[in-house]
């Protein structure tokens, strides 16, 4: 998903940690509201952000490893602990 200009840009500006509206966000980037809106809605459901409510959003530990270009680690491990595999 990560990898759209409009998504990279939002990111950016997110990244402070500071939640934004989307409102400020397209003001801040240059871009129309209701586009950005659509790309926050993409990043929301790829969980590169979070929905605050109203319209706001916020930058998720997810989003930041797209910034930084790193691979988040998977929420559960396919691989079983040491201790998963005794009964």
């Amino acid at each position: 998903m990560f990898g759209h200009r409009l998504e990279q840009e939002i990111l950016d500006a997110l990244a402070d940690g500071t939640p934004s509206y989307v409102v400020d966000l397209a003001a801040t980037i240059d871009e129309h509201p209701v586009a950005v809106e659509h790309a926050c809605d993409r990043l929301h459901e790829d969980g590169s952000v979070r929905s605050i409510g109203c319209q706001r959003y916020a930058i998720t530990a997810s989003g930041r490893h797209q910034i930084a270009g790193t691979n988040p680690l998977p929420v559960e491990s396919e691989t079983p602990t040491e201790t998963e595999g005794r009964t």
